[in-house]
């Protein structure tokens, strides 16, 4: 009798810490804006740079405007789930077009960023060394992950 008590509760507890609660944001949370580098092993003037204010993310493939941010709980802490709409410098028509970005910060200096899990790259934040974006190379374009359409 005593083990046919336990299962209701045990599966009650199971259910409860698999549930993730999500917090809809208008905005890019403050700890996460700024200027961000690729922090790969290339050569810095190679590197992909981000910039993230609380409305907006620019990067070298596309400039977008914020239209909401998720935050969901995770392992190492809170994943941002970006929902924006995007220009792209490149093409020639004015079409915003939706697209969405993860944000999972690893520390203070660190977060990674990608289109979806399997595309996350890690970013440091910049300091003075970061230097202008005019600066990076069209190489650097081709390197960044690249923002896709919902």
């Amino acid at each position: 009798m005593r083990q046919v008590a336990v299962l209701p509760v045990l599966a009650a507890l199971m259910l409860q810490t698999a549930r993730a609660d999500v917090v809809r944001h208008s905005f890019i949370p403050e700890d996460l804006r700024g200027q961000w580098m690729e922090a790969e092993a290339r050569p810095q003037a190679a590197r992909s740079v981000i910039n993230l204010s609380a409305a907006a993310y620019q990067g070298p493939r596309a400039n977008c405007s914020v239209d909401w941010v998720s935050q969901t709980a995770g392992r190492r802490g809170s994943i941002y789930a970006v929902h924006m709409r995007c220009l792209e410098p490149l093409a020639r028509a004015d079409v915003k077009t939706p697209a969405n970005l993860i944000i999972w910060p690893v520390d203070g200096d660190r977060i990674e960023v990608g289109p979806d899990f399997e595309s996350l790259h890690t970013f440091r934040r910049c300091s003075a060394s970061c230097g202008p974006r005019e600066n990076r190379s069209a190489e650097s374009a081709q390197q960044m992950p690249t923002i896709t359409a919902e």
